[in-house]
């Protein structure tokens, strides 16, 4: 049996990116002051957790899928439902019950997230804005996972900046995810931005947070982080600018959604030697 399918159903890519995500929080929270056992189990955590997620989403979106991208594993039959289901189960339990070693708190919090990530693939994916907030939040959550396990000092000043940064760079690439899905959406009632408005005015949205993300992106050299972070984040912004730029078409949106991945690595790998103990 081919690991491959099941690789792509969690979404393997995402998930590493979670769990970078997490990882991130924790030096960025701790100022490099690095416990490994509750840095590596908040990761692992994170990561168990969007898995679960991503499964689960797959699950309740077949339908979207037939249309959207057939090609999935679960459109294309070669992993069933009831396997995705169970996968789906057995990532967010363990990941839940490995957040009982870091304490009830980070518990309470990946109970949470588990529920919001399961609400939003059954009911509230189709409600457009709401659904779009709920991603937006439990990604951010996934940096501010790593700062709740260091939890000491000022932790959550330095994990706040990132996490609300993830929150709206996460906001603007899915109005334009939604973009991308517009025609297996609006064939399946889900009444995302561009089916409410329009593709046109959807990009505009999206571009116009995207914008405010780039004129505030220097801020974080002000508020503690080092000099590596700002010379990163200026360039960076260089793949936000060629984003702003694209024109508003459906086809363009594919090409932005790449692009912002790139960005997105980037970001968390500014935040993370933004974040070491240096000033240069």
């Amino acid at each position: 049996m081919s690991i491959k399918p099941y690789l792509q159903l969690v979404r393997i890519h995402n998930v590493i990116g979670s769990a970078l995500s997490a990882l991130m929080g924790y030096l960025v929270a701790s100022e490099w002051h690095i416990i490994p056992v509750r840095m590596i189990i908040s990761s692992l955590v994170v990561a168990l957790i969007a898995a679960g997620g991503y499964v689960i989403n797959d699950v309740y979106d077949v339908e979207i899928d037939r249309i959207n991208k057939p090609y999935r594993p679960i459109p294309s039959g070669i992993v069933s439902l009831q396997t995705a289901k169970n996968l789906a189960y057995a990532t967010s339990i363990t990941g839940i019950l490995l957040s009982l070693i870091l304490g009830i708190f980070p518990a309470f919090v990946a109970l949470i997230t588990v529920i919001l990530l399961f609400e939003y693939a059954v009911s509230l994916k189709k409600s457009g804005l709401i659904g779009n907030l709920i991603v937006a939040s439990t990604s951010a959550l996934s940096a501010f996972y790593g700062g709740l396990a260091y939890f000491t000092g000022n932790w959550l000043y330095f994990v706040s900046i990132p996490t609300l940064y993830i929150f709206f760079f996460t906001l603007s690439r899915e109005f334009i995810k939604g973009i991308e899905d517009y025609e297996g959406d609006k064939a399946n009632n889900v009444r995302t931005l561009a089916v409410r408005l329009g593709i046109s005015k959807a990009w505009k949205i999206s571009k116009a947070i995207l914008v405010g993300l780039m004129i505030t992106s220097p801020l974080p050299y002000w508020l503690g982080f080092n000099i590596i972070y700002l010379i990163l984040i200026l360039i960076l912004n260089f793949l936000l600018i060629y984003v702003i730029l694209l024109k508003e078409t459906m086809e363009n949106s594919s090409k932005a959604r790449g692009v912002l991945k790139v960005y997105a690595i980037g970001t968390m790998i500014a935040f993370i030697l933004g974040s070491l103990p240096v000033r240069l």
